[in-house]
């Protein structure tokens, strides 16, 4: 019975797409399809089993009864229908090549376009698409749907200008709506405009007054453009209407502070931190909202941590006050109160990693390698599986120069992560230092892959390649595209530089080389580099110069030490 009522339901579906081809009149000049006698019989057939075989889900019999159709008529309801069913198994080509058979067969009906712009879109195909879209605008310029979604083609494919003029051109035929307004605001942001977008969320709200949204994006594009006053209004408007809105009163709390209004900005804090409006959880947003604004405002610092302090006071407990003081003050270069609220934090809280981290970082930065190790060692035995710990205990392994101990914890990380790029530079950089080259070639070659212009990849595997002799038109290239993005990275200097010599070019090699300890590179190798180049120019004064200025920073390089007592190479 349930097929029997499939195919009845289909063959009304089939009567009805006909008649939607041929048109609700015929006229002597519209196309019209004659299906006559058996031929038409088995070509409805074939259609209804190929719809009931689609409600079914199985396409790939649907498809068989289309095409069977087919042989017995050439209707452009069937390529419609085909061309759906290919898009259901992912044949998306050849659901496209149906599709544009029902267009050339029905070239004025949009229900064709709109579905061939959907294959476009599940092809990936943005500039079809943006096409078909137009085709269906040249057939009916009425038509909403199609402008908003050329729309949003465009904003998607990056063209923001045509993006902006599409919308423009929907709010001029169909009138202002919040969606498109609100939409072209956001393109005019992006495009720096925020002029533009304030006069659009403008009348946006006229349409929606009492959206605090749109409210709180008009009081962030009045800030952006110094207009505080304006700004001042709408955030305190928003905070009436949505009193424990912490991102509103934060944003009023910063335009408070910029006008010197301290009174006004001490009744932000000390509402914030009354328990019984605000959790802590808020109270901890409302802080870190604050202190975001430490970026572009260093005047916030003291204000942020004051705010933190207060919380910490009330929350003794809670290890989150006492991070984001370390976090603070770290900005502020106050190593040692950051280092003591981070040992703090791990004192309430040791299962979280950020506190670990940080006060690793610290101790990282002041080369304190053995404590990174030290202190991460302890963090193993509450964390497991943390990508960040075993990334900074590689790093200050091979800093000290226990490189098994660094590559084995590198290797860790990238278990867990083979495509987290400072992984993959790291520890090649390790394979590199322990000759294991085959393996930092192909962790080379694959990071590449994934990160082809990645400018520290590039330079450290021209270096690598350079040092061994090895591919060196392929390592010059590699590091000049380097070069390329970071021009005055002293490192990269001396990468290309060496190349040059490796290729016998001793006069550009002297170049850059040069370069490189002019841009700071003051390093044994580079001076060393600089030595071997003059002394292959013939100048064996400044060769002998550079070698000893250069053993003077390592003294266990043995091989530094010969080219000294013999004068030469």
């Amino acid at each position: 019975m349930k097929n029997s009522y499939l195919k009845y339901f289909s063959y009304l579906i089939f009567v009805f797409i006909i008649a939607g081809c041929s048109g609700a009149k015929e006229t002597n000049q519209e196309k019209t399809t004659i299906i006559k006698g058996e031929n038409r019989e088995r070509a409805l057939d074939h259609f209804v089993n190929g719809s009931i075989y689609d409600q079914q889900g199985d396409y790939a019999r649907a498809i068989l009864e289309y095409q069977d159709a087919l042989r017995y008529d050439n209707d452009p309801a069937i390529y419609y229908a085909l061309s759906k069913s290919y898009a259901a198994l992912g044949k998306i080509d050849l659901g496209i090549d149906a599709a544009k058979n029902a267009i050339k067969l029905d070239p004025k009906k949009k229900e064709y376009y709109f579905n061939l712009a959907d294959l476009y879109l599940s092809s990936g195909d943005l500039s079809n698409m943006i096409n078909t879209y137009k085709q269906i605008i040249s057939l009916d310029s009425s038509d909403y749907k199609a402008w908003n979604q050329l729309a949003r083609i465009y904003q998607i494919y990056r063209d923001y200008q045509k993006a902006i003029e599409t919308y423009e051109q929907i709010v001029k035929r169909f009138g202002p709506e919040t969606e498109v307004l609100s939409q072209l605001s956001f393109l005019y942001s992006l495009q720096k405009k925020p002029e533009q977008s304030i006069i659009l969320l403008r009348q946006v709200l006229e349409l929606e007054p009492g959206n605090t949204d749109f409210k709180k994006q008009l009081g962030g594009l009045y800030v952006s453009i110094g207009n505080l006053d304006s700004a001042l209004t709408i955030y305190e408007d928003v905070v009436e209407q949505l009193t424990t809105d912490v991102e509103s009163r934060a944003a009023l709390s910063h335009i408070y502070l910029i006008k010197q209004n301290y009174e006004k900005l001490a009744e932000q804090f000390d509402f914030i931190l009354k328990d019984e409006i605000l959790p802590l959880e808020s109270q901890l947003r409302y802080a870190q909202l604050v202190a975001s604004f430490i970026q572009k405002d260093s005047a916030v610092t003291p204000y942020a941590l004051q705010l933190f302090e207060k919380i910490k006071t009330k929350y003794p407990d809670d290890w989150r006050p006492y991070f984001f003081i370390g976090l603070i003050a770290s900005s502020m270069k106050d190593n040692d109160l950051a280092i003591q609220n981070f040992e703090d934090a791990l004192k309430l809280d040791k299962s979280n990693p950020d506190p670990w981290i940080y006060l690793a970082s610290l101790y990282f930065e002041k080369q304190e390698y053995r404590k990174v190790i030290d202190l991460l060692n302890q963090s193993l035995h509450h964390i497991s599986e943390e990508l960040r710990i075993y990334l900074l205990m590689g790093i200050s392994y091979q800093r000290i120069n226990i490189l098994d101990s660094a590559a084995l914890n590198l290797e860790r990380a990238y278990q867990i992560d083979e495509k987290n790029i400072d992984v993959i530079t790291s520890l090649a950089l390790v394979y590199d230092d322990l000759k294991n080259y085959e393996e930092s070639d192909s962790l080379y070659e694959r990071g590449l892959k994934l990160y082809p212009d990645n400018h520290l990849l590039l330079n450290n595997y021209a270096y690598s390649l350079s040092v061994r002799g090895l591919q060196l038109e392929r390592a010059l290239k590699m590091s000049k595209r380097a070069l390329e993005q970071q021009p005055k990275n002293p490192s990269y200097l001396d990468t290309y530089g060496w190349i040059f010599y490796q290729l016998g070019n001793y006069n550009e090699a002297l170049r850059y080389i040069k370069a490189a300890i002019e841009e700071g590179e003051v390093s044994a190798i580079v001076l060393e580099h600089l030595g071997d180049v003059y002394y292959k120019l013939g100048d064996t004064n400044n060769a002998l110069k550079y070698w000893k200025e250069a053993y003077t920073k390592d003294k266990d390089n043995q091989d530094l030490k010969k080219k000294i007592e013999k004068g030469s190479l």
